[in-house]
């Protein structure tokens, strides 16, 4: 152990960026965070925070306000477009609840601990320098910053990953997502289930938040950057799902067009380094996901602790960074590559093809169970 009173610098302040800052300063590091947003406003949707995702919010000490804002989960359902179910997966068999939770709710707690001077907003960086052992951000509004070490949580197109090794474009997947905010409860919701349903290149699933709040989450094939029908995502979502499970249509059209968000679907191939000297990345920045297996910011939680332990361990940030990439490289490639061929999966469109997929599916409820339950099981 030796001692924490490095300054680090993190940029991005989403799910990675706050959580590794307060899991810095719980530790006694220095950790400050530039954010390029000018206001912390409500953005995103819901997400699933599965058990290897609360352990972490455990060690932070946000658990219980997590389990207060959020809904506990207890199982996921696959079922047909029609709505017969597929596979039942119990997924509270751990020690550690399953949270389904809105993304501000989540942000908020993890910013509410921070020191308001360790989050800077309105800043957008766009390059850094060094010399001999520090670190120095430069940002857009021409303020700079000196570190002992740099790790960049700046999302899919992160700009420190950039500077770190040139333009990579992530990868498309051929899958573009529509997610959505309601208040209206379908008749068919199950308490403490989220409920999947898998068609012809199509899917769809609904959970509850907190507060009342029902989210949903459709994905379908599309060409990367298609522009919204003139008829609007509202409609055009009405369209593409009317002869699925009636709960369906029924979320769509009880959704404010303006509560649809709209995004395309991206991964990279896992590769290493993600450091160079006393500069990293994390969460998005060093492994993006699909998010078919729904462990994108889980994932971003585990580093945050990971990365923290190593700093903790070596007083050089660059020989902590070498310990952290070798310690969630394996862990990470395992659920980009096992998220891309579920996504793949998720793409058969021939019906002779979704017929196949049902019944492998309902021959393999033990392994696909036993997967989930490994995945579940990690402990940063």
């Amino acid at each position: 152990m030796h001692s924490t009173n490095k300054k680090i610098i993190v940029i991005g302040g989403g799910i990675g960026g706050s959580a590794t800052a307060l899991a810095l300063h719980r530790k006694g590091f220095e950790p400050v965070v530039y954010e390029r947003v000018k206001e912390l406003k409500e953005v995103g949707a819901g997400i699933a925070l599965w058990a290897n995702a609360t352990h972490v919010l455990k060690n932070l000490d946000l658990l219980e306000e997590a389990k207060k804002v959020g809904v506990i989960t207890t199982n996921y359902q696959f079922n047909s477009q029609n709505g017969k179910e597929l596979i039942n997966i119990s997924v509270d068999s751990f020690e550690l609840p399953v949270i389904g939770i809105h993304r501000h709710d989540l942000h908020k707690l993890l910013w509410r601990k921070l020191p308001e001077k360790q989050l800077i907003l309105g800043e957008t960086f766009e390059r850094f320098s060094c010399s001999e052992n520090k670190v120095c951000a430069h940002f857009a509004s021409s303020i700079t910053a000196e570190g002992d070490a740099l790790i960049g949580a700046d999302g899919l197109r992160s700009k420190v990953r950039t500077e770190l090794f040139g333009e990579q474009l992530p990868i498309y997947r051929n899958f573009t997502t529509w997610r959505g905010l309601t208040s209206h409860i379908p008749n068919t919701y199950l308490s403490g289930y989220i409920r999947e349903f898998l068609g012809r290149g199509k899917g769809f699933g609904f959970m509850m938040l907190g507060k009342g709040c029902m989210y949903w989450y459709a994905a379908a094939l599309a060409p990367e950057n298609q522009p919204d029908d003139p008829i609007g995502r509202k409609k055009e979502l009405e369209n593409m799902f009317q002869d699925w499970f009636y709960s369906i249509p029924e979320l769509i059209t009880a959704t404010e067009e303006t509560d649809i968000i709209k995004t395309n679907l991206y991964d990279r191939v896992p590769t290493l380094p993600w450091s160079k000297q006393n500069i990293t990345l994390l969460g998005d920045a060093a492994h993006p996901t699909l998010p078919t297996l729904g462990q994108g910011a889980c994932m971003a939680l585990e580093d945050a602790l990971i990365v923290t332990k190593c700093l903790l361990e070596h007083p050089e940030p660059t020989v902590a960074f070498q310990q952290y990439e070798s310690q969630r490289f394996s862990r990470t490639k395992l659920i980009v590559e096992q998220s891309l061929r579920s996504g793949r999966m998720g793409q058969l469109a021939h019906p002779i093809a979704v017929k196949l997929r049902e019944t492998l599916m309902k021959l393999m409820k033990p392994a696909i169970i036993d997967s989930f339950k490994s995945l579940h099981a990690y402990r940063a």
